[in-house]
């Protein structure tokens, strides 16, 4: 955990820049060198900076603002009218003497002034400034002083010493060559200071990558990925005004989404993402001479390096030197940078991307065509060859499209599964030149799959429907099969139940009507319509239609059938497959081989196997790395791993659920209890609000049910619990009720139903028989154990958890409600403390750690235990709960939490709740 300090910045103000902050107040301290430049690029942040320093200054002397624009260059003496009009704003008993060097200023603006005369106004300035030390000038945007001015800034800071406490902090904006921005006096005076030790110079540095990051989080008030900071730090290359434009402007395009307070970019989402304005993409837009026409055009032709220019000159009937001129001046303005070999690249990316969305539908073509014509005749290269299909796709008919169509789909193959967005670009484009019927539906196909493969069901869908109304008697049997699964998922994903209905009726005007395949695709309906027993019953009635086809559509009735099996309580059929992986019909395919074992690995992680899921994919050779999202945080949420588990949580939770795998809704179901187990009880409320009305209710409801028993909501939590067993029962559902019946046989115990307790127990035992698995039988003999208090029962159960220890959060819970049954409490809960302890269960933990203490048992040291105590509460606090909850949950009183309150934050810094959450969310404050 990390400590945080008074001063430290609060909220999510971002205040990326601390540091150079605290190094501009170091100085303006006592001794300090009389006048310091603070110099960067548009947009770096610079009166930002000075904002901050006012705020910190402000206390402790007198803080002068001055922020200048281009039009004070032409208002001689304007900006020392105005510095002495902020001096005697509250200072009357000075009025005369100010008006008199105000008159005095006046006169000297109509006249080129003399060094006798500058001389005579630096002295009368300085007798003003000096009546009101500690005195600090803040000048944004210095290169904008006039030059009357500008004579006075030497003589004035030559006038000041240590016992003056004058200070000076000017911004310069950084041009081309990393040279200041300013006129010759200004730069002539700043020269001459520094020399003789009067002044400094400070660079305000583009961003950091943790800088970012910390800007980000506050402006979008959640953590953001990693992949999200990596691609706007790049894109922004460190500039916060860049920064701060391309959130605003992927937020509008929806290129950013929040889950779980954790910011993300939406893969579908193609780039370039526009921008709004910013001092980086105003020095174009904002520019008169044609400035912004030749900036457009090289952010099309630009990558064609050196002969970029000449293309681009043609390209907008410019003679080549007049382009160049501008180029230099673009260069000169930081938004163009020269390479060595003579081409030109953008500075910012977002700034190429910005014009990119900016140009016309006909000059991005007409560009794109220039660019396509000069690669492929050999007078222009890239060093990105994709680059090159992106032009062709903008390009369209004025190219040569058959050249552009193969090239096209060559590439699209290439990428289909690497890069959806690119794929689906270039297979897209081909669409219009591919007419033959054959052709035409051999690009569908693969457009099809690229968004398939890459979570787009709804799209996949749309494609498959093209080919399956228009282009059926191309397809063979196995083909037609495989789009109609891929249109039946697009239904399912955009909700359209009312045609799922039809299919799964037999009523599809789509669908081919090959018996067999019918059968096949009702049965997916039904399936997706969560109607998993009449799924079952359609599979086995009609076994020998389905079983005698082609081997894609037998697999897709096999798979289905045994998934039914596994979600309705009779995993036979699992384990036969996989005992006998010769039964699959199109094993001898190698893409269905893969899709047949990551089926087995799938339904073995929703059955608790973990053991026999790491042995499955050993055998079978299959890479971690293949398994869909969702199999992968089964993977890391049954071992333990729990910080990947959440990141695959919220990644698959950021495309939408899958209605296909039921391994999707146990997801939402764990990473609930993950969120409750480590304290986030908010957050766990509002994921199981999201996620209800989606398929088999009762995991998220009885999910949430232990969220609500941690806050001390008994009658809420039981309410769940009946719900979720009565959703259970309606849906037929085996799956996923292994705890729910120990849940209910240990709340019936505590209202003192023994007889329903007994009930739950039978339920318990018969889902046990049924699944046969390590995790149904140990939640049987607890249930036992706690309804018949029978220490045997108890003793059993342990014995599982102990052998599952490669499943510490359930072993932990295991053993922890082994020990409340009387089973050897000290050992089950000294060894569910530390499992708690490997997958960060920091509630759970706090918890055996107290019925370790209360019972008289040697618990974890006071130094430890401190620190996972504050660490909860700190977790509790940012999730907005009062002191009351505060001390339901921690199972002390409301005295105790003012107490641990107070010291958390005298240890900490911080000074509210608010302050402590805002810490948390931005990692500031480590739990």
């Amino acid at each position: 955990m990390s400590t945080r300090h008074p001063g430290a910045g609060t909220g999510l103000r971002a205040d990326v820049r601390t540091e150079e902050v605290r190094a501009l107040r170091d100085d303006t301290g006592p001794g300090a060198t009389p006048l310091t430049v603070l110099a960067g690029e548009p947009g770096c942040g610079r009166g930002t900076v000075l904002d901050r320093l006012a705020e910190e200054l402000t206390p402790s002397a007198k803080v002068l603002v001055l922020r200048l624009a281009e039009l004070d260059r032409s208002l001689p003496y304007g900006a020392i009218f105005r510095l002495l009009v902020l001096l005697g704003a509250d200072r009357a008993e000075e009025e005369p003497a100010r008006r008199s060097v105000l008159a005095m200023l006046a006169r000297a603006g109509e006249t080129t002034p003399t060094p006798e005369a500058v001389a005579k106004i630096a002295t009368a300035v300085f007798a003003l400034l000096r009546t009101q030390t500690p005195l600090v000038i803040l000048v944004d945007d210095a290169q904008w002083l006039d030059e009357h001015t500008a004579r006075l800034v030497s003589p004035l800071l030559h006038r000041c010493s240590a016992e003056t406490s004058i200070s000076v902090v000017a911004t310069l904006r950084i041009g081309a060559g990393d040279d200041l921005s300013g006129s010759p006096a200004l730069l002539g005076a700043f020269a001459r200071l520094r020399a003789g030790g009067h002044a400094k110079l400070r660079l305000l540095r583009p961003l950091s990558r943790a800088q970012s990051r910390s800007l980000l989080t506050g402006l979008v008030s959640a953590l953001p990925n990693d992949g999200l900071v990596t691609e706007l730090h790049a894109a922004a290359r460190g500039n916060p005004a860049a920064l701060t434009a391309l959130v605003h402007g992927y937020r509008s395009a929806g290129a950013l989404r929040i889950v779980d307070r954790t910011a993300y970019r939406v893969d579908r989402v193609d780039q370039p993402v526009a921008t709004e304005d910013h001092p980086l993409l105003r020095a174009v837009t904002g520019a008169g001479g044609g400035v912004r026409e030749v900036a457009e055009t090289m952010a099309v032709l630009g990558p064609l390096g050196t002969s970029a220019a000449a293309l681009a000159a043609a390209a907008l009937g410019w003679r080549e030197a007049e382009l160049r001129a501008v180029l230099d001046r673009l260069v000169a303005e930081r938004v163009l940078v020269r390479d060595r070999d003579g081409g030109h690249r953008f500075r910012v990316a977002a700034v190429r991307d910005a014009l990119l969305t900016g140009i016309g539908p006909y000059a991005t073509r007409s560009l794109a065509a220039q660019a396509v014509h000069a690669v492929w005749s050999g007078s222009a290269s890239v060093s990105d060859p994709d680059l090159v299909l992106d032009w062709i796709t903008q390009a369209g008919s004025l190219v040569d499209t058959r050249r552009a169509s193969e090239e096209l789909i060559k590439n699209g193959e290439r990428v289909l599964f690497t890069d959806g967005a690119k794929a689906e670009r270039w297979l897209h484009a081909t669409l219009a030149w591919v007419t033959e019927p054959p052709e035409r539906t051999a690009v569908l196909m693969l457009l099809s799959s690229a968004k398939a493969v890459h979570y787009r069901a709804a799209e996949a869908g749309d494609c498959a429907r093209q080919v399956l109304c228009k282009h059926l008697g191309h397809l063979d049997p196995a083909q037609a099969q495989e789009l109609s699964t891929v249109f039946i998922s697009g239904l399912a994903a955009r909700r359209d139940l009312g045609e799922l209905a039809e299919i799964a009726a037999g009523a599809s005007p789509v669908l081919p009507d090959d018996p067999a395949l019918m059968v096949v695709n009702r049965a997916y309906a039904l399936l997706l319509s969560h109607r998993w027993i009449e799924t079952r019953d359609l599979l086995e009635r009609e076994r020998a239609v389905w079983t005698g086809s082609n081997h894609i559509t037998a697999d897709f009735g096999t798979m289905f059938l045994a998934a039914c099996g596994v979600v309705l309580g009779d995993t036979s059929q699992l384990h036969t497959l996989v005992a006998h992986p010769e039964l699959w019909r199109a094993a001898h395919l190698p893409h269905y081989a893969v899709e047949h074992r990551r089926f087995e690995v799938e339904m073995l992680l929703q059955l608790g196997e973990l053991r026999q899921v790491r042995q499955r994919i050993t055998a079978s050779g299959l890479a971690v790395g293949e398994l869909p999202v969702a199999n992968r945080f089964a993977l890391n949420y049954l071992g333990g791993h729990w910080a990947e588990a959440m990141e695959l949580a919220r990644r698959t939770m950021l495309g939408g659920t899958d209605p296909a795998r039921p391994l999707h809704f146990l997801l939402t179901q764990c990473a609930i209890r993950i969120l409750g187990a480590q304290g986030w009880l908010s957050r766990a409320r509002a994921l199981a609000a999201d996620s209800r009305p989606s398929g088999m209710r009762h995991s998220i409801d009885h999910a949430e049910f232990t969220v609500l028993s941690k806050l001390g909501d008994t009658e809420g939590a039981d309410a769940l619990l009946y719900s979720a067993a009565r959703s259970a029962d309606a849906g037929g559902y085996v799956l996923g009720t292994e705890d729910l019946w120990a849940d209910l046989a240990r709340s019936a115990l505590a209202r003192n139903k023994q007889r329903e307790g007994e009930h739950w127990v039978r339920r318990a035992a018969r889902t046990a028989t049924q699944l046969d698995t390590a995790r149904a039988h140990q939640n049987h003999h607890l249930a036992r154990a706690a309804v018949h208090r029978e220490p045997a029962a108890a003793r059993r159960a342990a014995a599982i958890a102990r052998e599952r220890r490669d499943v510490p959060y359930e072993s932990a819970m295991t053993l922890l409600h082994a020990g409340l049954a009387g089973h050897r409490p000290e050992q089950s809960w000294t060894e569910a403390y530390e499992l708690f302890g490997e997958v960060g269960a920091w509630f759970w933990r706090g918890r055996v750690r107290k019925l370790l203490r209360d019972n008289g048992f040697a618990g974890p040291g006071r130094t430890e235990t401190t620190a996972e105590n504050e660490r909860l509460l700190a977790i509790l606090v940012a999730e907005g709960l009062t002191n009351r909850q505060l001390a339901v949950v921690l199972e002390t009183s409301e005295k105790s939490v003012e107490g641990r309150l107070s010291r958390l934050f005298s240890r900490t810094g911080y000074t509210s709740r608010v302050e402590l959450a805002a810490g948390i969310l931005t990692g500031e404050y480590r739990t």
